[in-house]
């Protein structure tokens, strides 16, 4: 069913027999993040009523079967970030988020990106929602450290280790000096990496833009520029960093 809505992506590093499966989950990974700088909810939505259910058969018809719950958890997680302001609205994307992680973490549960991701839903839904922060944020907290154990270098585990710190509460965890330094080594490693992106690729842009944030909140309003001028070049239409980048113009 996927084969026939994505259209097909530039060829990338890898054995001729695996390029197609490939090129298919960083055409979905593309149509999530343009979806998610947009705040295209309605396309989101759109897009995440076509992936195929988290089976075995789905998978198998699919091909590529070790990306589909972590794509499908990545959308979850991008739908509930932009409803994070209404925990009704936000409240079933992040479940959809935690639970095709934990199908993606049976088949793999050394995967340092899952972990990572699900680290991040968990500590969403323990700032949202404080009658589950006992049970929600330790579990995240488990899985981050297990994922930066595992790749400590990742730049995605850094930055969701990041955004993850930030979210769980303090009560529970939640360490915003941890979030800072997490946040700086995440841009470091993003900077760091060359060659053809591979599979996931995304979390750039968030990373500058976030850093940005935090600059400008420190009052170094000039260090918040460089680096959102950076998050602007990966990504022109991220609705979030064009509107910082306007809030310090204005001055």
């Amino acid at each position: 069913m996927l084969l026939g809505l994505l259209a097909a992506a530039p060829a990338i590093a890898a054995p001729a027999s695996a390029a197609p499966v490939s090129a298919r989950w960083m055409q979905l990974e593309r149509r999530i993040e343009s979806g998610y700088f947009r705040q295209n909810v309605a396309g989101l939505r759109a897009l995440a009523a076509t992936l195929p259910a988290d089976d075995g058969a789905a998978a198998a018809d699919t091909g590529g079967g070790e990306w589909q719950s972590y794509y499908g958890a990545l959308l979850a997680y991008r739908l509930a970030l932009l409803a994070r302001n209404d925990e009704a609205r936000a409240w079933p994307f992040m479940q959809q988020c935690i639970d095709r992680l934990n199908r993606a973490l049976v088949a793999d549960p050394g995967s340092a990106e899952a972990l990572a991701l699900q680290s991040a839903c968990l500590a969403l839904q323990s700032r949202m929602d404080p009658w589950r922060a006992p049970l929600a944020a330790p579990r995240s907290r488990a899985r981050i450290d297990k994922a930066l154990e595992l790749a400590p270098d990742n730049p995605r585990v850094l930055l969701l280790g990041s955004l993850a710190a930030r979210d769980r509460p303090r009560l529970f965890g939640g360490d915003t000096g941890q979030a800072f330094v997490l946040l700086q080594r995440a841009v470091t490693a993003f900077e760091r990496q060359s060659g053809p992106r591979g599979l996931p690729g995304w979390g750039a842009a968030d990373a500058f833009t976030d850093l940005a944030q935090d600059y400008l909140t420190r009052g170094q309003t000039l260090a918040a520029r460089n680096v959102l001028e950076r998050a602007l070049l990966v990504a022109p239409d991220f609705a979030q960093a064009r509107s910082l980048m306007a809030q310090i113009v204005s001055g």
